[in-house]
């Protein structure tokens, strides 16, 4: 029997202690002022956020096998040729419209 009697009165004390804890809270009251000095309120900065290029990743494609007849290959040849040329000639020209001043 003492040993409930102690529970209670253990559980009693801690019951009384928050209630007290609670209404000392209860009873302070803060009360903040700010007085602004005027003329030293800064309007705040917009910086905007720098654009962000994800460069996409590179695709392959594999070109198909071509079939070229045997009358037809040498001029398919000459022509593969003559593309090349031109492609070499062109590049700086290529370059020069991207930007990219050599």
């Amino acid at each position: 029997m003492d040993k409930y009697l102690t529970i209670a009165a253990g559980i009693m004390t801690v019951a009384i202690l928050m209630m007290a804890a609670a209404r000392a809270r209860a009873g302070g009251v803060d009360v903040n002022v700010n007085i602004g000095v005027p003329g030293a309120y800064q309007a705040p900065v917009y910086v905007q956020a720098r654009p962000l290029y994800m460069q996409p990743e590179a695709v392959y494609v594999q070109a198909r096998p071509a079939y070229i007849p045997a009358e037809r290959e040498q001029e398919w040849r000459e022509r593969q040729l003559r593309a090349s040329q031109w492609q070499r000639e062109h590049s700086h020209d290529r370059d020069r419209q991207h930007g990219h001043d050599d």
